[in-house]
């Protein structure tokens, strides 16, 4: 206890010199704190719109669909199959989707598109898809309707209650032909698919393209443990007949790119860090040369050089958890605020970012697993720059030093 209130003394006796220390700990906790925020909040963004809004966070569909989307490899909708699923714990929903291409056309123009036939009610609760729509009514159960995506409307130059026709090929062969009514115009969150979908009720799907009870997917939402959900599923479904594939499965690429993505911001951040742990060592470098003397009484007067030590491992870790803890108590209220208010970009950083397929919006997250890695790696740099000091002290003579 007395070794802790003089290495709390001796970080006073120099005020400036003990709170630049600290104010380089802050503006290098905050930064680091801020760019993790940035990346995992991306990373989270990117995940949720094409689990959310395209792929589900897993699926369940015929062993190989995945490799060959035809409209032939379709499952048949049975209730079992839906009680199994639901049974388990992490399971919060689960819906069928049927999905094809068709090609839209109006009195004077036409356009690939991508038709989503799904559960009005399923869609809604994994995505809130209604909150999308700008224009006209959501999807009902049973109904006859459709709605698009605003910038398809816009392209073939449709508004709400106008008639699309939409071709395609149906199941098995079939021709799959008829006129839908726009019920509803929707801003889709992904661009791409914004440009390009159109979602119908399940069984409008299924008598457009023949198929009567028979989907392409069931779209799981799962609110905790997704891979080892996965592998629940797996074990209790018939491997010969159902494949069941979690969202890092289905869309490798986009793990891939997180990866690295993720691999080049720790680099910076170690950078970051790098410069940040030479200023601290310049100043307990400087804290050491101008204490030798100080030193050189103490061990004259009898005190073990071990206690020496843990008095500089202390002040050490002092000035670090002083920094950390402003940093936490300025930096979590900011990201608590970013993360309710996102920055939407416009201009050409916002085409860029939708040419790629992601929203323009830099989402920041406040998940505290991004918040104490940075106090770790603080406290890891400062007992560090500690060893210099130590190893001075241990080959201190008393006697030159007190002269010095």
């Amino acid at each position: 206890m007395l070794i802790t209130k003089i290495a709390w003394r001796n970080l006073w006796r120099n005020r400036r010199r003990t709170i630049t220390s600290i104010s380089s700990i802050f503006f290098a906790v905050i930064l680091a704190i801020l760019m993790r925020s940035l990346q995992e909040g991306s990373y989270q963004q990117m995940i949720d719109t094409a689990a959310r809004f395209y792929m589900g966070y897993a699926q369940i569909h015929m062993k190989g669909y995945w490799e060959d989307k035809t409209i032939n490899n379709l499952i048949e909708d049975k209730e079992e199959i839906r009680t199994k699923v639901m049974d388990h714990k992490h399971v919060s929903n689960l819906f069928g989707r049927l999905e094809t291409y068709a090609m839209a056309a109006t009195d004077s123009m036409t356009k690939g598109v991508m038709v989503v036939g799904t559960e009005p009610d399923g869609e809604n609760q994994l995505c809130d898809l209604s909150s999308k729509v700008t224009k006209g009514e959501y999807l009902k159960k049973g109904s006859k309707s459709i709605i698009i995506g605003q910038g398809l409307a816009n392209y073939l130059m449709l508004n709400v209650n106008d008639t699309i026709a939409l071709l395609g090929q149906g199941y098995h062969g079939a021709t799959a032909a008829e006129l839908f009514h726009i019920s509803g115009i929707l801003k889709h969150p992904n661009p791409q698919m914004n440009n390009q979908i159109v979602y119908m009720d399940l069984s409008a799907a299924q008598h457009f393209v023949s198929a009567p009870n028979l989907i392409n997917s069931y779209i799981l939402n799962i609110d905790d443990e997704i891979d080892q959900t996965v592998l629940d599923l797996q074990s209790i479904l018939p491997q010969e007949n159902y494949e069941v594939m979690s969202w890092s499965e289905l869309s490798p690429e986009m793990v891939n790119l997180i990866e690295t993505d993720r691999a080049g911001g720790k680099l910076m951040i170690m950078i970051l860090y790098i410069v940040i742990a030479f200023g601290i060592f310049s100043t307990i470098l400087m804290m050491t040369i101008e204490r030798v003397r100080e030193f050189g009484i103490l061990t004259a007067v009898g005190m073990e050089r071990i206690k020496i030590y843990k008095m500089l491992v202390q002040e050490a870790l002092m000035i670090g958890s002083i920094g950390v803890f402003v940093s936490y108590l300025i930096g979590y209220p900011i990201l608590l605020y970013m993360e309710s208010h996102p920055i939407y970009l416009t201009g050409a950083k916002a085409k860029a970012m939708e040419e790629m397929g992601m929203e323009a919006v830099l989402q920041f997250t406040s998940n505290i697993d991004i918040i104490y890695p940075q106090a770790i790696n603080m406290f890891v740099i400062m007992i560090v720059c500690t060893l210099y000091p130590i190893y001075h002290v241990s080959r201190l003579k008393t006697v030159e030093a007190i002269h010095s």
